[in-house]
């Protein structure tokens, strides 16, 4: 018995077999690559899109300490024009106390301190470093220093004293 031609066709199935497999191992490969080709430049739009809105909230944070940062300079540079202004004002006011009108300045601040507190009060005309006039009655009080009255007067401004910073 000739098993020649049996084995050959054994072997023609097996070879068969053999490329139908291979083949589809291939489309299997060919989709598997194709698939995760998809999936890699998914990943990479989404990292795209993730560095991007990280980005923008670093710039946005960024952005706000930069204002912040301004603000305080503004903030600053504005109270040290105050303080000077401030510093000048007392230094004008305190200058008054040699100009020959003083006294009579002095007058009419201790007349203002007895209307507010009666003829009793014990009044201080020209406190040492102040000037002005300080008085008191009772556990009552008037400071009206010229140091205290420079102060009044520039929180009087208010509104116009923004104007300047504007």
């Amino acid at each position: 018995m000739n098993v020649e031609p049996l084995r050959q066709a054994v072997l023609a199935l097996a070879r068969a077999d053999a490329e139908r497999i291979a083949a589809e191992a291939e489309t299997r490969a060919g989709s598997m690559l194709a698939e995760a080709g998809a999936h890699a430049d998914e990943l990479v739009a989404r990292a795209r899109v993730q560095a991007e809105a990280a980005a923008d909230a670093e710039a946005a944070s960024e952005r706000s300490r930069a204002r912040s940062e301004a603000r305080t300079l503004v903030l600053g540079a504005r109270r040290a024009v105050y303080d000077e202004l401030r510093r000048e004002a007392h230094a004008g006011a305190l200058a008054l106390r040699g100009d020959p009108d003083y006294p009579a300045l002095l007058d009419r601040l201790a007349a203002a301190a007895r209307e507010a507190l009666g003829e009793e009060a014990e009044v201080v005309l020209d406190p040492p470093g102040l000037g002005g006039v300080a008085a008191r009655a009772g556990g009552r009080r008037v400071d009206l220093t010229l140091p205290t009255l420079v102060d009044r007067c520039l929180n009087d401004l208010g509104s116009e004293l923004a104007e300047l910073w504007a």
